[in-house]
């Protein structure tokens, strides 16, 4: 038997509370909507972090507009149709409320009200009963001392965690004393070949695997690639001229019926 719900009216006012409920559309049975089919590279290696990485937290950086809300949220409705329980996973997007800035510790408030009041056990409970929690954590370095709380989140919690942000520099800086904590991932402008997908022009798969460098110490692998590039070279090259008239960010060019990274 679950707890009775309980609420934090000294950490959260009522009107935030109610704006992170909006957020987390699944805890009322409702699916994310406008999410695009089309999936960015960084899709796959951010889930298996998410999922089952040595390290409890992932962090993807990248500029604005190439995606990365976007990915967070394919990443959580990923989750949610493989089966976990909407009431595992937690989203909070911090360049939108600026009244959880004004927490003394608001990643590990806001994360302590969840446990009370969605998941209503404590972390550490959930993770003995199988029922693991999910943390999603968006733009987090318009928080100050994003670092420290996130260091003493998964070092007290078992928990895993998704955290992006659009300052190279200010999550940089936090890195340190995240050592062994975090696993990053840096995502850029689109990808030629991504560029090609959204616009329909054919399918280019990655040539080389997403881990491991070795077959580039492989002769046969530079004359395979001399050989993947004249196969693709029609597409490359159209792709290119849609990126030389466009740009490689994602905004206005449409996926799935929606503009592609157009949260972050």
């Amino acid at each position: 038997m679950r707890p009775k719900q309980t609420s934090f009216p000294t950490l959260l006012s009522q009107g935030l509370e109610d704006t992170i409920r909006d957020a987390n559309p699944w805890w009322r049975g409702e699916r994310i909507s406008g999410l695009p089919e089309m999936r960015r590279w960084a899709f796959e290696p951010v889930l298996q972090g998410v999922k089952n990485g040595l390290a409890p937290a992932v962090v993807l950086s990248g500029p604005r507009q190439v995606g990365k809300t976007t990915l967070l949220g394919q990443v959580i409705d990923h989750l949610l149709q493989e089966g976990i329980a909407p009431h595992r996973v937690f989203r909070m997007q911090f360049d939108e409320l600026p009244e959880l800035r004004r927490l003394d510790s608001p990643i590990l408030d806001s994360c302590r009200w969840f446990a009370e009041n969605i998941l209503r056990k404590s972390f550490n409970q959930a993770a003995h009963d199988g029922e693991m929690a999910y943390i999603f954590l968006d733009e987090v370095q318009n928080l100050p001392d994003w670092a420290p709380q996130l260091k003493h989140l998964v070092d007290i919690h078992p928990v895993r965690v998704l955290i992006t942000g659009s300052s190279a520099l200010r999550i940089e800086s936090g890195r340190d004393s995240l050592a062994g904590r975090i696993s990053t991932l840096e995502m850029g402008p689109l990808l030629l070949r991504e560029i090609a997908q959204i616009r329909n022009m054919g399918q280019i798969d990655p040539f080389l695997p997403s881990a491991g460098l070795g077959p580039l110490k492989e002769k046969q692998t530079w004359l395979d690639l001399v050989e993947f590039g004249r196969r693709h070279q029609d597409i490359r090259d159209q792709a290119f001229v849609a990126f030389s008239d466009r740009g490689g960010v994602s905004r206005g060019s449409k996926a799935g019926g929606r503009t592609l990274g157009g949260g972050s």
